[in-house]
């Protein structure tokens, strides 16, 4: 089987148990909570996914946003997977078999992140990306933590993380939090 072929197969998977773990949610929450990164970065990697399987089914060339967007998703994806292991898990008296395999978590935290860098890195052949184009994928990331940081100093929000409590810490501390993250986010691109 060639790359392609693993590619769209793979893409599809991802697609399958993104809608998987949003039932899970679904079902056990009765709303999907656009608040937390991991479910905005997961709705994220149903859409391009599909969208990328849709192009690839159809034998189209893969337009650059397209890319772009997968290359994103990936990012978000994996910064998703990365909080979990080395900050939500300490954080939360190092959890992981709830953090990792619990209900819709097993596919938001743990299978469709590791399946999105995966296909992204070995299968999907979508050429090199630059800095600028690092930068630009950051923007997601950027623009949900500016809308949570506000959301919270507003006390319209609280968290949904323990770093985005900005009334739980010193200034420093979030803006630490803030440098850190986004350092990640940078790095993974790269």
């Amino acid at each position: 089987m060639n790359k392609k072929k693993i590619s769209i197969l793979l893409n599809i998977l991802i697609v399958f148990l993104e809608i998987i773990g949003f039932v899970i949610t679904y079902v056990i929450n009765k709303k999907i909570s656009i608040e937390f990164y991991t479910e905005d970065s997961n709705i994220l990697a149903l859409i391009t996914s599909s969208i990328f399987v849709i192009y690839m089914l159809n034998k189209k060339e893969i337009p650059r946003w397209l890319k772009l967007l997968k290359y994103a998703t990936t990012i978000c994806l994996s910064v998703t997977f990365i909080v979990v292991i080395f900050i939500l898990a300490p954080m939360y008296n190092f959890n992981y078999p709830y953090l990792l395999f619990h209900n819709s978590l097993l596919y938001q935290h743990l299978l469709c992140p590791i399946l999105s860098i995966i296909t992204f890195i070995y299968f999907d052949n979508l050429g090199d990306f630059n800095i600028k184009d690092n930068f630009t994928s950051l923007s997601l990331t950027l623009l949900y933590a500016i809308i949570l940081i506000i959301l919270n100093i507003l006390k319209l929000v609280i968290g949904p993380y323990p770093f985005l409590m900005v009334y739980e810490q010193s200034i420093i501390i979030s803006i630490i939090w803030f440098i850190i993250i986004f350092t990640l986010a940078y790095l993974i691109g790269y």
